[in-house]
């Protein structure tokens, strides 16, 4: 191999991943002037109140906002694209055959996560507080509305990272390249008001949320259905949920240097999704590699 045809190789892909990323990178400059725009009527309604941070109204305001993005966007792409866009995002919702799959992920990741906190306790890292199981009559209907919010919180984030931007960006790049853009831009747009954080001063919640976009696009590309990684990725954050209605546990003031409360910035964590994911890898590298 010559040093000219590294060159040309080079150039190639860095063509490909401009003439895949210039509508993205369009898109996220259009998203923050019209936040832009809209923060200082938020500020005339309440002085206190940020588009950006807010965790609720704001975050319900951004993803209006992207899913609006989403829609030009699909102006753009072959139809046969936009067919696949509905296919994948929508259309599985009006059968029922997806609720048992969907169900079943949920129902593993949740078990999976309970049981990841179960196991500090013995290590004497958490403590449990079964007592605290009294309160699940009267946090029923909160615990039912949680599950509602974190059901459209799966979807909504699936549909945008892993139903509409990842198969975007396959249109020109390979699955892994994919990927791997997929789950940077998943793990900076959790962070609104300065996502270059999550890179610098909390690179491992950055990390965490990297593996974890990287696992959903896997389970993605490889059932090609949204709903199994709506399930899992549901599961994992339903249990946050309960514990904030229900203190089940609580934990050690002092902690070991590679667990944390928020798990995503657990090495622990981190090495449990970076085995999970070199497992996917082997065991589908044919059907993951070959269209590489």
């Amino acid at each position: 191999m010559t040093p000219f045809f590294y060159s040309n190789r080079i150039h190639y892909l860095a063509t490909r991943v401009f003439e895949a990323m210039g509508p993205v990178v369009l898109s996220a400059f259009s998203i923050l002037i019209t936040f832009c725009l809209l923060q200082p009527v938020a500020l005339w309604l309440d002085p206190t109140f940020s588009l950006l941070a807010s965790r609720s109204t704001g975050k319900i305001a951004f993803t209006i906002l992207v899913l609006l993005h989403i829609m030009l966007l699909l102006t753009t792409t072959p139809r046969r694209f936009v067919q696949g866009f509905f296919q994948t995002n929508v259309h599985f919702l009006t059968t029922l055959s997806w609720l048992k799959p969907f169900f079943g992920c949920f129902a593993l990741f949740f078990v999976l996560h309970a049981l990841l906190l179960g196991g500090l306790i013995p290590l004497g890292i958490a403590t449990l507080h079964p007592e605290a199981c009294a309160l699940i009559p009267s946090k029923a209907f909160s615990l039912l509305m949680g599950f509602v919010a974190t059901f459209f919180l799966a979807w909504t984030e699936e549909m945008i990272f892993r139903g509409t931007l990842f198969p975007f960006l396959r249109l020109r790049l390979s699955p892994l390249v994919s990927m791997f853009a997929t789950s940077v831009i998943f793990s900076l747009a959790h962070d609104l008001t300065n996502p270059l954080t999550l890179v610098t001063t909390q690179w491992q919640l950055g990390l965490g949320l990297f593996l974890l976009g990287f696992f959903l696009n896997l389970l993605l590309y490889l059932s090609k259905t949204l709903y199994i990684g709506m399930g899992a990725h549901a599961g994992l954050v339903f249990v946050k949920v309960v514990l904030r209605r229900i203190p089940l546990i609580s934990y050690a003031t002092a902690l070991p240097w590679w667990f944390d409360i928020d798990l995503r910035m657990s090495l622990a964590t981190h090495l449990l999704f970076t085995l999970v994911i070199a497992i996917l890898m082997i065991i589908y590298r044919k059907r993951i590699f070959s269209s590489s």
